[in-house]
């Protein structure tokens, strides 16, 4: 079996704060997982704006069909807004894509039971 292709998506809310917390254990994790890591995006931006540069380029990729994976520590780092985490993380998965965060719910939105979850949660 391939190994999946992952990207790695880290964010935090001001130019001040670091990515790299994040950034170590999501690729330690990929690592324990054997994802293949084929790209690491990190933005400094808040997580309430939909339109973030970064989190386009991840959704690029899934609509090219060139990643099977998105890792992110949490899934309010991947959006803050409840339509804009609903709409982007069904997207992905309508393109078989997962989203796998670390804390929190952790759940697979292109399974039946990922898809319950979201929708009770969000």
């Amino acid at each position: 079996m391939a190994q999946l292709k992952a990207i790695i998506y880290c964010t935090v809310s001001t130019v001040d704060q670091s990515c790299d917390r994040q950034h170590r254990e999501l690729v330690e994790y990929a690592a324990r997982a054997n994802y293949q890591v084929v790209g690491i995006f990190q933005q400094k931006e808040s997580g309430a704006k939909c339109d973030r540069a970064e989190r386009q380029k991840v959704m690029a990729l899934a609509r090219a069909r060139k990643i099977d994976v998105v890792l992110c520590s949490q899934l309010s780092r991947w959006g803050r807004l409840t339509a804009d985490v609903v709409s982007t993380v069904e997207a992905l998965a309508s393109r078989g894509v997962s989203v796998i965060c670390l804390q929190g719910l952790n759940f697979d939105a292109t399974t039946a039971h990922g898809k319950f979850i979201l929708s009770v949660v969000c």
